[in-house]
């Protein structure tokens, strides 16, 4: 399980790495849903319930579920800054720390922006819209 975490965390940074436009070659249908093919295994399983509380999603999962297979630690260290820039992680940033809710900038089924971009328009060198 440990190899599958860092393989799905590998695929993951690459994906931030090389912004929007990869993301969004990252979704995929699968039958009525459209998901992450990163994840294709639940997909294909038809494993809702793996990240929502039931098999009957009607709201975003809560973000434990996504820290069962992507453990925070190493999402801050790899999206660590430096200099003046190390507040801007979006993993451990200045205004919340490490509390941003995951489905606040990730989205499963969809594109979604980053919810810094919001109020910031500074160029993050990882991310392009």
């Amino acid at each position: 399980m440990k190899i599958y975490a860092q393989c799905l965390l590998a695929g993951l940074l690459v994906a931030f790495v090389a912004g929007s436009s990869l993301a969004d070659d990252t979704l995929k249908q699968y039958g009525d849903i459209k998901g992450r093919t990163h994840h294709e295994d639940l997909y294909l399983e038809k494993q809702c319930d793996a990240c929502h509380t039931s098999n009957e999603p009607e709201f975003f999962p809560p973000d434990n579920s996504c820290l069962e297979c992507h453990d925070l630690d190493d999402l801050v260290e790899a999206t660590a800054r430096e200099g003046d820039d190390v507040w801007q992680n979006p993993h451990n940033n200045l205004h919340y720390g490490r509390d941003v809710p995951c489905m606040e900038c990730h989205g499963e089924h969809s594109r979604r922006e980053p919810m810094c971009a919001e109020c910031h328009n500074f160029n993050y060198t990882k991310h392009s819209k």
